[in-house]
């Protein structure tokens, strides 16, 4: 019992149950491999998003800074051709309007220093007066114009410097400095630095990067010495689940990283896109689709189960309405056997005083007058000597079918035993009841039983009696039984009511 309530949700043949199971297998093999694809489709198109926010701000910063280097190189150009600076290079004693001019328009263009760098490397003139100068040698013996981005490490501050020749000797060079502005892109929702062509990082959204190298690769810097302590490199490592995802830091944090050089390789801008969100969709993905071919089977299975479970149910509820239907037709067959009889086909004694104790209720109820008619066979035992039992039957049959084609429809002929009917005439009154009995009479009288070798005549004697609102059951089958007996005794084949009235069948009498 307990194997049956288990399997009764599957599919009780073989065939069903082999093209289920190979439906449920084909759909989650496509959702794992259709899913898996559509989650890398997804990750690949972040990535690709990614790639080109990245390569925007890198190109965007490295953009902002060569404006700024060519922004510097104009004021220095500028300053170049001060009609003051002319004068101090013809006569060194005229170094008061030169300062003036320097002054003022570093105030201006918010340059950090001015130095004027005599051949031998001596500072001739600087603004302001005081300014710490930075290595001298880089610029000082150059005859063409030089720039440099280099990174202070005690300031911690990245800035431009460019070097102009003065003259057509080359006696002089002015040299200009000028900061770095901040380079972050927060629109972006991306890290940059900013590495010199040493590789050392001089500009950083983050400031714990400052002072260490970065060369953007997972192989270690060729450029930067082994034991540079005061300058690590910022460790970072290929992704084992995306290549194109680096992970940087001693945190390992995803990002897509994005360069951008200038042509003269002074510097490189770095764009470190946050990827984590990709990254642990793609450590996700086997998670991701494992539920998603189980909610697919999931839902193909239930989807199954549901027709299943209607077609069960539909088969019970055949199989119920047929049982029911069968139960209805035996209670109906046992109605009709405990209420009919079996020779004749007419209601049997049962059937006949569930019918008396019916219109008794209307008599009281409604004063719908009826009569009965106690009916007897002439001479029955005499047929059965004579002629045999089945002969008798048959006159029994004949007499009922007879008897139901010559009465109305609203009236009843029951068999209440042996050669004994009983006649129930609704809606009749006494005189209505003698004139329907002697119908009946006079119908069975001329209707003799026509046999093969024989014609056997029938008559019958009744005894009729109308009901009285006080009567019951008993009180008419007696009344109407007295009456049979008197017409037997006034010679049968006749109708005697209680009120001792005779009626014979003409086609006898």
């Amino acid at each position: 019992m307990m194997l049956h309530n288990k399997s009764r949700w599957l599919p009780q043949d073989y065939f069903s149950f082999g093209a289920i199971s190979l439906l449920l297998v084909t759909v989650a093999l496509s959702s794992w491999f259709i899913s898996r694809h559509g989650i890398s489709l997804r990750i690949q198109a972040q990535l690709e998003e990614l790639q080109q926010q990245s390569a925007l701000a890198a190109a965007t910063v490295s953009q902002d800074l060569q404006q700024g280097r060519r922004q510097v190189e104009d004021i220095a150009q500028a300053l170049a051709s001060l009609s003051s600076l002319q004068a101090f290079l013809n006569n060194p004693r005229r170094l008061a309007p030169l300062q003036a001019d320097l002054d003022n328009l570093g105030s201006i263009f918010g340059l950090d220093g001015i130095w004027l760098i005599g051949r031998q490397g001596k500072i001739m003139v600087q603004s302001p007066v005081g300014q710490s100068p930075p290595a001298l040698d880089h610029f000082a013996a150059s005859r063409q114009p030089v720039h440099r981005f280099i990174l202070e490490p005690e300031q911690q501050q990245a800035r431009f410097y460019y070097a102009t020749p003065l003259g057509d000797t080359g006696t002089a060079v002015l040299l200009v400095r000028a900061a770095v502005d901040g380079i972050s892109r927060r629109a972006y929702r991306v890290e940059l630095l900013v590495t010199d062509p040493e590789g050392m990082v001089a500009l950083a959204d983050n400031p714990e990067w400052l002072l260490h190298t970065f060369n953007g690769s997972t192989a270690p810097p060729s450029f930067a010495p082994e034991s540079r302590e005061d300058n690590p490199a910022i460790p970072i490592s290929q992704s084992p689940l995306l290549p194109e995802v680096l992970l940087l830091g001693p945190h390992q944090k995803p990002v897509l990283l994005a360069s951008h050089a200038t042509e003269n390789g002074d510097y490189r801008v770095y764009a470190l896109a946050d990827a984590a969100p990709i990254y642990h969709l793609a450590r996700k993905k086997d998670n991701l689709t494992a539920i998603i071919t189980l909610a697919a089977t999931g839902s193909l299975w239930g989807g199954l189960l549901t027709i299943l479970t209607l077609k069960r149910n539909r088969r019970h509820r055949l199989a119920f309405s047929k049982a029911n239907d069968e139960l209805v037709r035996l209670n109906q067959q046992l109605k009709q056997l405990a209420t009919t009889d079996a020779l004749t086909r007419c209601p049997n004694r049962r059937a006949a005083e569930a019918r008396l104790q019916y219109e008794l209720a209307n008599l009281q109820r409604y004063h719908h007058p009826f009569c009965i008619v106690m009916v007897d066979i002439d001479h029955f035992k005499h047929i059965n000597d004579q002629h045999g039992h089945d002969i008798g039957d048959k006159v029994l049959r004949h007499f009922a079918h007879t008897g139901r084609q010559a009465i109305r429809d609203t009236d009843v002929l029951a068999r209440i035993g042996g050669e004994e009917f009983l006649l129930i005439l609704p809606d009749t009154d006494h005189q209505q009841g003698l004139h329907l009995a002697r119908r009946l009479l006079d119908t069975i009288s001329a209707t003799p039983l026509y046999l093969a070798d024989r014609t056997i005549g029938i008559s019958f004697s009744g005894g009729l009696t109308e009901a009285r609102k006080t009567d019951n059951t008993n009180d008419l089958l007696v009344r109407a039984d007295r009456a049979l007996y008197r017409a037997k005794e006034k010679g049968r084949c006749r109708i005697c009511s209680e009120n001792l009235v005779m009626d014979q069948s003409v086609a006898v009498g």
